[in-house]
């Protein structure tokens, strides 16, 4: 007989610590944010005015592409979030609103609630058919300004819905925008011109290439097919630097899933089923191509493209339920979304539970499936 009775208890086991991250992937999104703050510190302390001008455009151009990671991050946390805890999440919202250079938080409307659920009808107000120019270049470098206007009457039409139902999705939108102010206005105080072509410009400019990314994953596309509604980057050095954003037909269609499960989901349920003009390998020959030489606006099967596009939608825009609680989409298909209340733990793949349209995958009817 051992040292316990034969009627002892056993000890009861201790409980098991409760990891931080609730994918370790994002590890490296962590690590990329300390990067991100790390040059731009170090940057910030360099005496430029006897640097080359060569020196000082690869700066520039280094702390743009890291605040374009940011707006990435952005994206993918408001559709999953990285930490087990909703307050470590409310704070490290705060934390990208300043890689961001704008509130986090208000990537859910525009984004989660009406690009996923709506995508490129008249509720989508970053429908791709609002630039028609006749060159292909016009349309890349005209898409930001003209749609941003729509972006913040459609983003504060749904915050002013959120304050009146005093819901926490507003009080987390009032914290990330104070965040970012008070960061602006303490850089502008300490060096007005570091503050300016460090961080301001930079983060802009992140702004305009994340959201005219839109235009590289959705122009000439179907937004009613069940795999052929999205454009795909599949290069392995984008989508390490990018947290897989390239694999955007399987993101619309599993909007919930982490970041890090896109590409062996896309192999899976998209690339033996999509047009093979969908997947390209390499997104700097795409955007040479499609908007300098030869510069043609076609369909993604090779049709010629006729506004608004394949199933595509024109018009003013067209305001939607903004007092929803719903803070992440299910998949594209605007009469298939669940529902999910809160902040936090809620902006998770519970919210977003992982949907695919099984018409084309499967054959059979247009139903929705859960995976």
């Amino acid at each position: 007989r051992g040292a316990m009775g034969a009627g002892a208890e056993m000890p009861a086991a201790r409980p098991r610590a409760q990891p931080l991250l609730r994918y370790r992937e994002d590890a490296r999104t962590l690590a990329f944010c300390a990067l991100y703050f790390t040059v731009t510190f170090a940057l910030w302390r360099v005496d430029w005015a006897q640097c080359s001008w060569a020196a000082v455009a690869a700066a520039f151009s280094l702390v743009t592409f890291q605040a374009f990671q940011g707006c990435v991050t952005v994206h993918n946390c408001a559709h999953c979030p990285p930490f087990t805890s909703s307050t470590l999440n409310s704070w490290w919202f705060l934390v990208i609103s300043a890689w961001n250079g704008a509130s986090a938080t208000a990537y859910i409307p525009g984004h989660n609630l009406g690009h996923h659920k709506y995508l490129q009808t008249r509720q989508d107000v970053i429908r791709t058919s609002k630039v028609n120019h006749r060159y292909q270049l016009l349309n890349l470098v005209t898409y930001f300004p003209r749609i941003y206007p729509s972006i913040y009457k459609n983003d504060m039409a749904y915050f002013e819905a959120q304050k009146a139902l005093g819901r926490p999705v507003y009080r987390q939108f009032q914290m990330d925008t104070a965040a970012v102010l008070t960061l602006y206005a303490v850089c502008a105080i300490l060096n007005l011109k570091s503050f300016l072509w460090l961080v301001l410009v930079p983060q802009i400019l992140a702004k305009d290439m994340i959201v005219t990314l839109n235009l590289l994953q959705h122009d000439g596309c179907d937004p009613q097919h069940a795999v052929n509604h999205s454009r795909n980057f599949v290069g392995p050095v984008l989508n390490y630097l990018a947290f897989n954003n390239g694999y955007h037909a399987i993101h619309h269609m599993m909007p919930g899933k982490h970041w890090s499960r896109l590409p062996m989901l896309h192999a899976a349920k998209v690339a033996p089923f999509n047009h093979a003009s969908l997947n390209h390998p390499n997104i700097l020959a795409y955007l040479f191509t499609t908007f300098v030489f030869p510069s043609r606006r076609v369909n993604y099967d090779g049709s010629a493209y006729v506004n608004p596009g394949i199933n595509g939608a024109l018009g003013p825009d067209e305001p939607w339920h903004y007092a929803q609680e719903s803070l992440n989409a299910t998949n594209s298909n605007p009469t298939a979304q669940k529902d999910a209340n809160g902040f936090g733990d809620e902006i998770t793949e519970k919210a977003g539970p992982d949907v695919v349209q099984t018409d084309v995958l499967f054959g059979g009817s247009a139903k929705a499936k859960a995976t």
